[in-house]
């Protein structure tokens, strides 16, 4: 059973997650919230729609991770200035803050992760995790 991809995947997963959750913890995170930090970070102020479209979740689950980052002043909601039924969500200066400690604590992970690999296999492990992705978010679409 070991050699089953799904397993495999699950215990990475919840490896790297044991890993990373006293990070998570100690920076006042929930579960999930560090990945929207990190969207807004990189992408700059967003709406809900855009964050729950990249991470194929529903909108309300991002609602939901939203309530406390807003109440503990890690992200502001703005209107649109474009349209005002929608809400753009933007980092405060603790959530930028928050948002690169993630990174970091991630980038240290990876790097115990992939130790002993060729900068070769990582890349092909890029790539081909890249593609499973994909076709998981083909199957998400339908």
């Amino acid at each position: 059973m070991e050699d089953r991809l799904h397993i495999l995947m699950y215990r990475a997963f919840h490896g790297q997650r044991a890993m990373l959750r006293p990070v998570r913890e100690a920076l006042g995170l929930g579960p999930g919230q560090p990945k929207i930090l990190l969207f807004l970070h990189a992408d700059g102020p967003a709406s809900q729609r855009a964050i729950a479209d990249y991470f194929h979740i529903d909108p309300g689950t991002v609602s939901r991770m939203m309530e406390p980052l807003l109440r503990n002043g890690f992200i502001t909601q703005t209107q649109s200035p474009d349209d005002r039924r929608v809400n753009l969500i933007e980092l405060t200066e603790k959530g930028r803050h928050a948002a690169e400690a993630w990174d970091e604590a991630c980038r240290k992970a990876e790097s115990l992760m992939l130790s002993g690999f060729s900068s070769d296999e990582v890349k092909a492990f890029i790539g081909v995790l890249s593609r499973v992705v994909d076709n998981l978010g083909d199957l998400s679409d339908e």
